[in-house]
């Protein structure tokens, strides 16, 4: 009955082999669209340059006063893209998606990366979110691209809609409804069961709901996001942060994720001077090596190959946060691949005009996947030239703020028990909050701002340092 229905699934964290080309995209221009190649294994070094990071603090970046800043287009939402999944035909589907930022107008990308056909989307609408499936009365509006209300994006490609002019705050829940008329296969980001739906849509053939507000009939919710890659708004403003992550930025096995709770925070701040931090990871995803788009585990192209479609591309963006690299160590790449990874990575984005950020890989062990003393000796090694090379503007050490170095224990190549969420690898809603409020603001940019409440209460061991 439901040819796209996505059941929620055990992802694997950590598969990467090279498969085939995936393809990115243009940058955004109404409805432009584009291709370029897809991941392959990093070899180009990237050079060294920007201050040394003392324990992963950098001078605070400068931004010009709001006041100073012109109207412009910012990336306020992300959702990356990791593989097709189901097929959809005469369907509707609604996103949910919460732009970090707000604005006066916002505009939609909606992607086809991984679809066998071409999307061909007859009507689409954006509304604000009353929860579920539901929009408040009164705020549906139509979407169009390119002056028409429907567009066709060929396979591999994404389109923008025009603008629309509605005035949206920071953390406002909107929906985005799409009428897929033709037959394609569902582009997808895998994503996180324990996070709640934030996707909901009709059974084949389930026709046109985009301008209903009771969300009636769109019966089947699921938490991975279909299609709506990208949500931008028009203001004035210092730069989005976007956070090319894995899983531990998705929020797997957790309820929430270091990227929303960080979020969050910033919110706190006067709207002006609001910043979106975008969150662009996937399950299982890996720097260097592509995983295979069949796996039904995330994964999907390298962080390499989506540095152009998931960040690069996105207008407004400042900073590039990159925390990959647990995966490729699992799959069996040695310290000195990955180093040649950042370095691309790095080169990439200094191209781009942006600031790059790196982040220390947070400690694991032996749990639901095997992981050996050997790996966990080239992940230190690993952490200490991210920490040590100077080739990042700035670091996060997050591998420090989840390790086991509280209430008197000193064990730092292990996480602390209280922040694991049971595998060993990923942390749980209390890890994900203590690493939020871990982060070293002045290397992003940010002002002070205040804590998320801590879940668990933990008590640095005086003395304890990191591993050799």
């Amino acid at each position: 009955m439901l040819g796209w229905l996505v059941a929620a699934a055990a992802f694997v964290a950590a598969l990467a082999v090279p498969v085939g080309q995936f393809v990115a995209v243009a940058a955004p221009r109404g409805t432009d669209v584009g291709t370029a190649p897809g991941g392959h294994r990093a070899t180009a070094s990237g050079r060294r340059r920007g201050l040394a990071p003392r324990g992963g603090e950098v001078s605070r970046a400068v931004h010009a006063h709001p006041a100073q800043q012109k109207l412009r287009w910012q990336v306020a939402w992300g959702s990356a893209m990791a593989w097709g999944y189901g097929v959809a035909s005469d369907a509707t589907v609604r996103e949910l998606v919460t732009p970090g930022v707000g604005g006066r107008a916002i505009r939609v990308r909606i992607s086809n990366a991984f679809g066998n056909q071409p999307l061909v989307v007859g009507a689409a609408t954006v509304g604000v979110s009353l929860g579920g499936a539901s929009v408040k009365a009164g705020t549906l509006r139509p979407l169009s691209f390119a002056g028409h209300l429907r567009v066709t994006v060929p396979p591999g490609r994404y389109a923008y809609s025009d603008p629309v002019g509605m005035n949206v705050t920071a953390g406002e829940t909107l929906a985005v409804s799409l009428w897929e008329s033709g037959t394609d296969l569902v582009s997808v980001h895998p994503c996180c069961s324990t996070m709640g739906a934030v996707s909901f849509f009709t059974p084949n053939g389930g026709g046109n709901l985009t301008a209903s507000p009771s969300g009636a009939g769109l019966s089947v919710a699921s938490q991975w996001p279909r299609w709506v890659d990208a949500l931008d708004v028009e203001r004035a403003g210092p730069g989005s942060i976007v956070v090319l992550g894995d899983s531990i930025t998705d929020g797997f096995n957790a309820t929430t994720n270091w990227v929303r709770v960080l979020q969050q925070r910033v919110d706190s701040l006067p709207p002006p001077e609001q910043r979106a931090v975008v969150d662009e990871g996937i399950t299982a995803n890996a720097l260097t090596s592509d995983v295979p788009t069949d796996s039904k585990t995330g994964g999907g192209p390298s962080g390499l190959a989506r540095l152009a479609p998931d960040v690069l591309d996105q207008p407004g963006v400042s900073e590039v946060v990159v925390f990959l690299g647990t995966n490729d160590l699992w799959f069996g790449d040695t310290v000195s691949d990955l180093i040649a990874g950042y370095r691309q990575a790095i080169a990439e984005v200094r191209k781009a005009g942006l600031r790059v950020v790196g982040v220390t890989l947070l400690p694991r062990s032996a749990g639901r996947w095997p992981w050996t003393p050997a790996q966990q000796q080239e992940l230190e090694q690993v952490d200490h030239w991210i920490l040590t090379s100077h080739a990042f503007e700035g670091v996060l050490d997050l591998a420090r703020v989840v390790a086991d170095v509280y209430d008197g224990a000193c064990q730092p190549w292990l996480m602390f028990p209280p922040y694991d969420s049971g595998d060993h690898l990923h942390p749980n809603a209390a890890g994900q909050v203590a690493m939020a409020d871990g982060v070293n603001l002045g290397v992003l940019g940010l002002p002070p701002l205040p804590p998320a409440r801590p879940l668990v209460a933990a008590t640095p061991t005086p003395g304890c340092q990191a591993p050799a």
